[in-house]
């Protein structure tokens, strides 16, 4: 009885490990072409966490509330994608989205 529950743990491992190589080769592909701005780096490493450790987007969202919190406060950037959205978080996240760097 042991051997299966081995078998899903192990298996769901490795869902995680191959979503979080998936989500990485994402993050590459947008650094080499200069999509990812720095100022949303840490963010996404923050992200690539979630996804290895098989988080939802609201355990991601509590364990970086703070930062969530003052990107809400702060007023969307004009020179960039989705200066239209209401704050900062949700043009983040529309970029993301963009650049495939949104699992959720």
């Amino acid at each position: 009885m042991t051997e299966p529950l081995a078998e899903t743990d192990a298996s769901a491992s490795q869902r995680k490990i191959s979503r979080a190589s998936a989500y990485s080769a994402c993050i590459q592909e947008a650094m080499r072409f200069d999509r990812l701005p720095s100022a949303d780096y840490l963010l996404v490493m923050t992200i690539l966490h979630a996804v290895l450790q098989g988080y939802s987007e609201e355990r991601w969202q509590e364990d970086n509330l703070r930062t969530i919190q003052l990107l809400h406060q702060q007023l969307p950037d004009r020179r960039t994608n989705h200066a239209d959205e209401v704050d900062r978080y949700a043009q983040t996240v529309s970029c993301l989205k963009d650049l495939l760097l949104w699992p959720w």
